[in-house]
C-alpha cells in the first residue's frame, strides 16, 4: 500500500501517466521498495506517522523488452496512516525547514537503521514493473 502510494506520489510530481497505456509512446513509471523504520502513533490526531526510507526507481516498456531509466532515488519519507488509509505524505527534503523538526524526532536507532539499510540488498522492482507492463518474467532487461 505504502510503495504504491509513493510510486504515484512520484509519477504524478513527475507528471507520468496514471496507468499503462494512458499515454501512448510515454510508458514511464516509477516503483518502489519500502522499509517501514519507525512508527509514532498520535492518538490525538487519530493517525500513525510512520518514517519510511523508500528505494524507488523508473522503468518503462520498450516492445517486449523492460528498459530502466534514468530517474531513480533513495529517500526517506513522512507518511500519515488513518487506519489502512493514507493520509499524506511528505519526501524529505534536507533543504525544506519544515522537515528539519521531524528528523530531529527519529530516534537514534531509526536513525542506525536508515544508514544500514542504505547499504542493503532491496527487492527487484523489475519484477513489479514487467507485472504492470504485461510482460513475461523473463521480459529481458536493458
Amino acid at each position: 500500500m505504502i510503495q504504491d502510494h509513493l510510486a504515484a506520489t512520484l509519477n504524478k510530481q513527475r507528471s507520468l501517466p496514471q496507468h499503462y497505456g494512458e499515454v501512448p509512446g510515454w510508458e514511464l513509471r516509477y516503483f518502489c521498495d519500502v522499509r517501514i523504520i519507525e512508527v509514532t502513533p498520535m492518538p490525538t490526531q487519530g493517525i500513525s506517522r510512520a518514517g519510511v526510507l523508500a528505494d524507488c526507481t523508473a522503468f518503462e516498456r520498450v516492445g517486449t523488452e523492460l528498459v530502466k531509466g534514468t530517474l531513480g532515488q533513495l529517500g526517506q519519507w513522512i507518511v500519515e496512516l488513518d487506519g489502512h488509509r493514507i493520509q499524506s505524505s511528505i519526501q524529505n527534503d534536507p533543504k525544506d525547514d519544515k522537515l528539519k523538526t521531524w528528523n530531529n524526532h527519529w530516534s537514534k536507532q531509526a536513525t542506525d537503521e536508515v544508514h544500514r539499510l542504505m547499504h542493503t540488498k532491496w527487492a527487484d522492482p523489475a519484477v513489479a514493473a514487467r507485472r504492470h507492463f504485461g510482460l513475461p518474467p523473463d521480459a529481458p532487461l536493458r
